[in-house]
């Protein structure tokens, strides 16, 4: 998907559509939540702004209460919080969180080089979004921020930094979380997906094919998840989980209303429940319980992790349920009670992935702190130490027998491990840049890793050799899942899209694009392509379908006729399904 900057950013968008990561002295990044600014531009490809090239987009003076607050809260402050100003290695002392703390500077300094009033390019909180050297650009670890919010925190100090609205800083444990709003769907991008469809010659640029929705920018795709018989997935979202139908190709529903990005999905192993985690950096993070059948949730919200959720797991017997945060904590709740059984809280960074083993008597934790840990959930003891990464751990899974545990992250090879012994069996490469997510198929033969280098790939969970690449992806993917019968694998992430490949020969089968309605339960906006140029989808969305990139700079109507004889739910249906799809070719004339 071809992505364009967008100019003068909503603060909601602005809000909502930050990647938070880490960087420790090495330079590499450690991967903290699966999010990405895909409401602006895209991470990772995009190289810093160079000093004086950011225009100024509005003349309206920027405040920190509407303006400045959404951003520094989603991109800054999981290192620059006020719990972290005592751990110079994460925070170097900086507090971000509050119109105060800001102000201040770094704690303990005589005077705040931070921020100098009227004087952007004195303060170092301007100098380092604009830096070209990779130890000084903030976010360290990248993406840097979009220039539209550049440009706001740079007109914001230059008109020295107003305060605005008062509003309620985040609070302490316990205390109300904020919750953004949902974002209205404002289309003013091209989403383009390629497709092999014949067009008449001359019309699009350099003879390729492609479908053009007007929908974007589309929010990140941050969570997959596969029910036991294969007939439902879950993707997660900003503020939704949309289920699909795998068996009809249509969207069932949406969960909507959620506290924040949804990072954590998984059904219960009798796939009766699906477990929804998320909620609010730096200030919250809870599980809830939605029924399969009514998609409303049930029982108690488990909460008491002051950070976002960024992972869970069910227990193989659906009794327990654990759950990793950012706040450096791995919690166990009994399932229905909702009542706290165990809080581990071992690791001295944020826990990124958590899962049983196959028995369900013990934890596993993985952790940017670089290690990962096996707790008995019984007695609360740690049984095994797993260390050797260097750098923070933010992909984790256990085998269907539990012999073999897989760790990845920053350091972007797979590091599997013997369970009983903690030695490390295989040290693999193949990705080029992050993986950000792993997980088994249900037999265990093999596994498959969602990475920053724009794919997902396959991996023998026999001998641990890498098998294949599925390319397709555009951006950074955030997230993997393979289907309870090991055909397919899914996998979603910064573009806005999920995609589907067969296991065995990588094949693209499919595209899905998607906006989550306000309401639960709601119809919403949605398309599904196939490379071989089928269509799919709501009526509001295949009806504004049109090709990409014609050659004269406009689409003949002859053009928009044979892209819409290619809305074919009937041949979609086979792409979900496995059957046989031939190339669409123009209709003759």
């Amino acid at each position: 998907m071809e992505r364009k900057e967008v100019p003068d950013i909503h603060p909601t968008f602005a809000c909502i559509a930050g990647t938070r990561f880490k960087l420790l002295d090495s330079g590499v990044i450690l991967a903290v939540s699966a999010l990405c600014l895909a409401f602006a531009s895209s991470p990772g490809a995009r190289p810093p702004p160079a000093k004086g090239k950011v225009r100024s987009q509005s003349t309206t003076t920027p405040t920190y209460s509407k303006d400045i607050r959404p951003i520094l809260q989603e991109r800054c402050v999981v290192c620059h919080g006020a719990g972290a100003v005592s751990n110079p290695a994460v925070s170097g002392g900086l507090a971000l969180d509050s119109y105060a703390a800001v102000k201040q500077g770094v704690a303990g300094a005589k005077s705040s080089f931070v921020l100098v009033l009227g004087k952007s390019r004195s303060s170092a909180l301007y100098e380092r979004l604009v830096a070209t050297s990779p130890t000084k650009l903030m976010p360290k670890g990248g993406p840097p921020l979009p220039a539209a919010q550049i440009d706001l925190i740079k007109r914001w100090i230059d008109a020295n930094a107003p305060s605005g609205v008062a509003i309620k800083e985040a609070g302490p444990a316990g205390a109300t979380a904020i919750v953004t709003p949902m974002p209205p769907n404002r289309p003013t991008q091209d989403v383009t997906i390629p497709i092999k469809a014949e067009f008449p010659a001359g019309l699009l640029e350099k003879g390729e094919s492609a479908v053009a929705l007007r929908v974007g920018p589309l929010p990140p795709l941050t969570a997959l998840a596969y029910s036991p018989d294969g007939k439902r997935l879950a993707i997660g979202a900003f503020r939704a989980v949309a289920i699909w139908d795998t068996v009809t190709g249509q969207p069932i529903t949406n969960i909507t209303r959620l506290p924040g990005t949804v990072l954590a999905l998984e059904f219960k192993p009798d796939g009766s429940l699906l477990a929804v985690g998320g909620g609010v950096p730096g200030a919250s993070g809870d599980v809830r319980i939605f029924d399969t059948k009514t998609w409303t949730q049930t029982g108690a919200t488990l909460a008491g992790a002051v950070d976002t959720i960024a992972a869970v797991a069910w227990s193989p017997d659906g009794s327990r349920i654990a759950a990793g945060s950012q706040d450096k904590s791995a919690r166990v709740w009994d399932w229905p009670s909702g009542k706290e059984l165990r809080v581990f809280k071992e690791h001295s960074d944020g826990v990124t992935r958590v899962c049983f083993a196959p028995d369900g008597k013990s934890l596993y934790t993985a952790s940017l702190d670089h290690n990962a840990r096996r707790f008995d959930v019984e007695k609360g003891g740690l049984i095994r130490l797993f260390t050797g990464h260097n750098e923070g751990i933010t992909a984790m899974a256990v085998s269907a027998d539990g012999k073999k545990l897989v760790t990845s992250g920053s350091e972007p090879n797979l590091r599997w491990w013997n369970t009983e012994t903690g030695e490390t069996t295989n040290n693999v490469g193949s990705h080029s840049a992050p993986v950000i997510d792993i997980k088994f198929s249900k037999d265990g033969t093999i596994a498959a890793s969602a990475s920053a280098d724009k794919t997902v790939r396959i991996w023998d969970g026999g001998n641990t050799q890498h098998k294949r690449a599925l390319a397709g992806s555009t951006d950074w993917v955030y997230a993997a899942a393979i289907s309870p019968d090991g055909r397919f694998v899914a996998g979603a992430g910064a573009d806005g899209m999920m995609r589907l490949w067969e296991t065995a020969t990588a094949r693209l089968r499919l595209s899905v694009v998607f906006w989550p309605s306000v309401a639960d339960g709601a119809a919403f906006d949605w398309a599904v392509v196939t490379p071989e140029g089928y269509c799919d989808g709501s009526a509001g969305w295949t009806g504004r379908m049109t090709a990409a990139n014609p050659a004269k700079g406009v689409v003949p109507a002859s053009v928009r006729t044979v892209l819409h004889s290619f809305v074919q739910p009937q041949n979609v249906l086979k792409a979900w399904q496995n059957g046989p799809l031939d190339p669409i070719k123009q209709p003759a004339k």
